[in-house]
């Protein structure tokens, strides 16, 4: 796979494992809510679970497509993933809620919102500190780094 294909697929992946997540907790959220849970408190007590989501599905979408651990890479893997979620927003919000563009982005400006936005911070860097595990190097009998003393 190219590497612009493989960063683009990722956020791709990356898009969906968030948005699977969102539609499980979401509802929950809203029943919460509707229970009498303040808004605010709700989407706090989501939030780590969101970010849990992000980093295993950052970590095993890298690792399954060979993201190269290269800045440019990750953050074409994240920031595509981030603007998937902000267009399904929107979508949902005229769908589902029918809203306007307007009213959606007012939406970003209460309290939960600038808990999402923090929460689509955190998606777009996520993939940019992920590491990609290397297998320890082993050293053999004569191929010790300088410096080092040979081991009989």
């Amino acid at each position: 796979m190219r590497r612009a294909s493989a960063s683009l697929a990722a956020g791709a992946i990356y898009f969906v494992a968030m948005v699977a997540a969102g539609w499980v907790f979401g509802p929950i959220r809203e029943y919460c809510v509707g229970a009498g849970l303040d808004p605010l408190l709700a989407v706090l007590l989501e939030a780590p679970l969101m970010i849990l989501v992000m980093l295993l599905s950052s970590a095993l979408t890298i690792r399954a497509l060979r993201v190269r651990d290269r800045a440019g890479d990750r953050l074409v893997m994240g920031s595509f993933a981030v603007l998937l979620v902000l267009i399904s927003e929107f979508a949902g919000g005229a769908l589902v809620r029918g809203w306007g563009f307007y009213e959606t982005l007012a939406n970003f400006t209460t309290k939960p919102g600038s808990v999402l936005v923090a929460l689509l911070t955190v998606a777009l860097v996520t993939p940019l500190l992920q590491r990609r595990t290397r297998s320890p190097r082993v050293w053999g009998p004569g191929s010790a780094p300088t410096g080092l003393p040979e081991q009989p």
